[in-house]
């Protein structure tokens, strides 16, 4: 599943080339990927003739902002779920299979939303005061956007006795961390996932803190992580590369790279989990 950094990296290749242009066409293949809207006419006629001003993003989401004649300033959201890409075509004879939404743009390429497994969507939305699309305000800070406030974001659940992975995993206090950049996460800070929030020292919780932002960045630097099923792909159909110094995420049984131990791969509420038990504590 695309976390913050592979979201980031589609942001920056977007805004490249979709910023300043107009969306010319759009055609929806059915409602699977639409869903937010009733009808697929709800959702194409708005964004036809629309200008692209600016594509922000928060946590996992990508909040394009359009500008029509006929109405305020909206937003196209973009939410990639287990296996959508965003990517660009010069024709209509390049799109692959499992396309669902393509947007035509005034220079006539193309953006098409590809989701073999159907669990992202786009939906349209209005702009909150921020100029963000409404529905991310549910969401807790942006670690990219906001890294001086990660430590009090933290801070302030560490009275809970939830496992610190599972915090992490909670994208109303800070968003855009899924399953994988937590494994990375954690091994940086040293910290076991399972460990108990209440549990964690004012030192360690700061560990932590520091630990998301290096990790976050680090992966950003390197388009983000493409992992055996090759199903994150950037806008051009290339890979991540971030996935290459991964040190605990997909390493069962290999050689800890920092203590020498073993990797090992745990469940729990129904995730996997990879640490080294020898110094994560």
């Amino acid at each position: 599943m695309p976390e913050l950094p592979e979201i980031e990296t589609l942001r920056q290749d977007l805004s490249r080339f979709m910023v300043g242009k107009s969306i010319s066409a759009v055609s929806a293949a059915n409602n699977r990927s639409i869903r937010a809207h009733s009808t697929v006419g709800e959702f194409e006629e708005p964004l036809i003739g629309t200008h692209v001003r600016e594509i922000r993003r928060k946590g996992k989401f990508l909040s394009i902002t359009v500008s029509s004649r006929h109405r305020q300033d909206f937003a196209l959201v973009a939410h990639m779920g287990m296996s959508g890409q965003l990517r660009r075509f010069a024709s209509r004879i390049e799109i692959p299979k499992h396309s669902h939404v393509v947007l035509e743009l005034s220079d006539e390429s193309l953006v098409v939303f590809v989701d073999p497994r159907t669990f992202g969507q786009l939906y349209l939305d209005e702009l909150n005061d921020s100029g963000l699309a409404s529905s991310l305000s549910r969401l807790g800070i942006d670690p990219i956007n906001q890294p001086e406030q990660i430590f009090n974001a933290l801070q302030k659940c560490m009275n809970r006795k939830i496992g610190i992975k599972w915090l992490l995993l909670d994208q109303s206090h800070v968003c855009g961390i899924g399953n994988m950049y937590a494994d990375e996460i954690l091994f940086r800070a040293g910290i076991r996932f399972d460990r108990p929030c209440q549990t964690l020292s004012a030192e360690e919780v700061a560990a932590v803190a520091s630990a998301i932002s290096e990790v976050l960045n680090e992966a950003i630097q390197l388009r983000g992580s493409s992992l055996k099923d090759l199903q994150y792909r950037d806008v051009a159909g290339g890979l991540g590369g971030y996935q290459n110094m991964h040190l605990a995420y997909g390493r069962e049984g290999l050689e800890c790279q920092r203590c020498h131990g073993i990797v090992e791969r745990m469940f729990s509420k129904g995730r996997s989990s990879y640490l080294c038990r020898s110094c994560q504590r």
